[in-house]
C-alpha cells in the first residue's frame, strides 16, 4: 500500500518526490494530466509537488487540491494538503477546520486504510492534540515499523509532550531507516528530518507554545521539510 500524497501507479512521480526533485515530479504529472484530467490522484500529487516548490507554488497547489476534492470528496490526502496550503497562505481558521475534518473522516477509515493513520496523527499534531497524536502514530508504527515518515512525526509529537529522550530516539531510528532505504531517498528524507528536529529543538518548549497549528512553535515550512520527506510558512 502506498502511503502518502503520491499514489501508486503514477510512474516515477513517487521516486522523484521522495528524492526531493519536485520540479521533475511536476513535469511528469503535467504530462499525465493531459491523459487523465479527471484522476484525483494526479491532482493530489500535483498539489504536493507545487506546495513543495515554495511560496510561489501555493496558489496553484491550492487549485490542484480543490480540483482533487471536486473529483473525489473522500480524498483525504488532498484535504490535508489544502489545510496545509491554507495555513501557509494565512487562513488559519480554514486550515484548522479542514484538519479537524481529516481527523473526523479519517479515524473510521483507518482500520481499512492504514495509511490514514499518518494523516490523522499529523493533523492531531498540527491542532495541538499532542497526546492523541502520539497514540495514533505509535499505532501506525505497530502496524508497520518501517514507516519512516511516521517515525519522524512521532519524534516531533514526543517533543511537543516534553519527552525529549524518546523523541531523540525515534529521530535516530528514522535517520537509520532512511539510510537503509537507499541513497536516492536519503537526500530528501534526511533533509526533512533534520529540519524537523532543528526547528522543534530551537523553538519554545511545548509548555510555552501558544495555541496551535501554525505548527505550535514548531515552524512553518513545507511538510517535505518535516516528517515525510512531506510540509508551511
Amino acid at each position: 500500500m502506498t502511503k502518502g500524497p503520491v499514489a501508486a501507479g503514477l510512474g516515477r512521480v513517487e521516486e522523484l518526490s521522495e528524492a526531493g526533485d519536485y520540479e521533475a515530479a511536476l513535469s511528469e504529472l503535467d504530462r499525465q494530466l493531459e491523459d487523465h484530467p479527471h484522476e484525483p490522484a494526479v491532482h493530489t500529487a500535483r498539489g504536493w509537488a507545487l506546495e513543495n516548490l515554495g511560496p510561489t507554488g501555493l496558489p496553484a497547489a491550492r487549485a490542484a487540491y480543490l480540483r482533487a476534492l471536486e473529483l473525489d470528496p473522500t480524498a483525504l490526502w488532498a484535504k490535508e494538503g489544502l489545510s496545509n496550503v491554507s495555513r501557509r497562505m494565512g487562513d488559519v481558521d480554514e486550515a484548522n477546520r479542514l484538519a479537524q475534518e481529516v481527523i473526523d473522516e479519517g479515524m473510521p477509515r483507518c482500520e481499512e486504510e492504514i495509511d490514514l493513520l499518518e494523516l490523522v496523527g499529523w493533523c492531531q499534531l498540527r491542532l495541538g492534540e499532542y497526546d492523541r497524536a502520539v497514540t495514533t502514530l505509535r499505532r501506525a508504527l505497530e502496524l508497520d515499523g518501517r514507516w519512516t515518515a511516521v517515525r519522524f512525526d512521532l519524534a516531533l509529537a514526543l517533543m511537543c509532550v516534553g519527552d525529549r529522550g524518546r523523541a531523540f530516539l525515534e529521530y535516530q531510528r528514522g535517520i537509520h531507516q532512511a539510510v537503509n532505504g537507499g541513497v536516492e531517498r536519503l537526500r530528501g528524507v534526511v533533509r526533512m528530518g533534520s529540519t524537523t528536529w532543528r526547528n522543534a529543538w530551537l523553538n519554545d518548549p511545548p509548555s510555552r507554545r501558544p495555541g496551535k497549528r501554525s505548527r505550535p512553535a514548531i515552524s512553518s515550512g513545507p511538510r517535505s521539510e518535516w516528517p515525510r520527506e512531506r510540509r508551511d510558512a
